[in-house]
C-alpha cells in the first residue's frame, strides 16, 4: 500500500473531492452575496467628484486615487470577513449535520479533510476576488478613459503645451488598470490565504464559530501592527536572549500582516517590486504550511 493510500500524506484526489463538496455547500449557504453590495459600493465610489484644490490637471489623477483605496479596502475587507466567516463556520456545521462523522469513518485522513474544506473556502474566496477584481477594473477603465479625454480637452484649450498635457493625460493613465494594480491583488489574496489558514487553526482548539471568528480577527489586528509590537518590546530591559526568544515565538503566533500592506503603493501608483512580491509568496506558503500542519495535530486528538 502506498503511503499515500495510508494516509501518511495528503491525497490530491481526496482533497479535490471534499473541496469541491465544500465550495457546492457554500454556494448554497450564499455566502458571497456580499459581491453585490461590492458592485453597488464601486457604482457610487465612481459617481463621487473630485475637486481641483491642487489645480485642474491633479483632478483627474487624485480621483483615481481615491477611487482606487475605497475599491481596494472594500474587496480586502469583504475577502477577509469572508474567509473568516466561511472557515469558522464549515466545520462546525459539518460537526452539527453529522457531515463529519459520515467522512471520517470512511478511509480519509484528517489532514485531506482539513485541506479540502481549506481549498474550498479559498477557492469560492478567490472566485469572488476575481469577479470583485474584474469590477474594480472595469470602472476604472471606464473612469480613466473618460478623465484623461476631459483633461484633454481642457488643457489644450489652456497655456499648456501638448507635451505637458500628454505628461498628465499620462498620469492618469498610470492610475488606471495596470498589471500593478493586479500584483496588489494577488499580494490580497495572499493575505486572504494566511487568514484563512490562521482560522482553520484557532477553529481546531475552540467550540463555536462566533469565538472562532473573533479570535482570528483579533489575531488579524495585532498582526497588522506587528511591527510596531516587536519594536516596543525590544526596546525594553529584558534580558537579549529572552526578547529574541518571545519575539521569534510572537511572530510564529501571530503573523506578520503588516507585510502585504505594500499593496498602498499600487493605489498611489508605485511600482510594487518583484523580489517583494515573490518573497510574499514564500512567507504565505510558509504561513499556510505551519498552519495546516499544526492543525492537523490538533484536529486528531478530537474524539469524533
Amino acid at each position: 500500500m502506498s503511503i499515500v493510500q495510508a494516509g501518511y500524506v495528503p491525497s490530491p484526489r481526496r482533497i479535490a473531492v471534499i473541496a469541491s463538496t465544500t465550495f457546492v455547500q457554500l454556494v448554497r449557504m450564499k455566502v458571497f452575496v456580499f459581491m453585490i453590495a461590492f458592485a453597488l459600493i464601486a457604482l457610487a465610489v465612481s459617481l463621487i467628484p473630485s475637486t481641483d484644490v491642487l489645480g485642474p490637471e491633479t483632478k483627474g489623477e487624485n480621483e483615481l486615487i481615491l477611487l482606487k483605496s475605497s475599491l481596494y479596502s472594500v474587496m480586502r475587507l469583504f475577502g477577509l470577513i469572508f474567509s473568516v466567516a466561511a472557515m469558522a463556520l464549515i466545520i462546525p456545521k459539518d460537526v452539527e449535520d453529522r457531515i463529519l462523522y459520515t467522512i471520517l469513518c470512511k478511509p480519509v485522513p484528517r489532514i485531506d479533510y482539513l485541506l479540502g474544506k481549506t481549498v474550498g473556502v479559498l477557492a469560492l474566496a478567490f472566485m469572488a476576488m476575481i469577479v470583485m477584481d474584474l469590477m474594480m477594473t472595469g470602472v476604472l477603465w471606464y473612469r480613466s478613459s473618460e478623465l484623461a479625454q476631459l483633461l484633454s480637452e481642457n488643457l489644450a484649450n489652456s497655456r499648456y503645451s501638448a507635451e505637458e498635457v500628454q505628461f498628465y493625460v499620462n498620469k492618469i493613465i498610470n492610475q488606471g488598470p495596470t498589471w500593478n494594480l493586479q500584483i496588489g491583488v494577488g499580494i490580497c489574496m495572499m493575505e486572504i490565504i494566511v487568514l484563512t489558514s490562521l482560522t482553520l487553526l484557532i477553529s481546531c482548539f475552540t467550540s463555536g464559530t462566533i469565538l472562532s471568528a473573533l479570535l482570528a480577527l483579533m489575531v488579524y489586528v495585532i498582526g497588522l501592527f506587528h511591527n510596531q509590537a516587536v519594536s516596543i518590546w525590544s526596546s525594553g530591559d529584558w534580558s537579549g536572549g529572552i526578547q529574541t526568544w518571545v519575539t521569534k515565538i510572537g511572530s510564529v503566533i501571530f503573523p506578520n500582516f503588516s507585510l502585504y500592506g505594500v499593496i498602498d503603493s499600487a493605489i498611489n501608483g508605485i511600482q510594487i517590486p518583484m523580489n517583494i512580491f515573490f518573497n510574499l509568496i514564500i512567507i504565505t506558503i510558509a504561513y499556510f504550511a505551519f498552519h495546516v500542519t499544526l492543525s492537523a495535530w490538533l484536529f486528531r486528538k478530537k474524539e469524533f
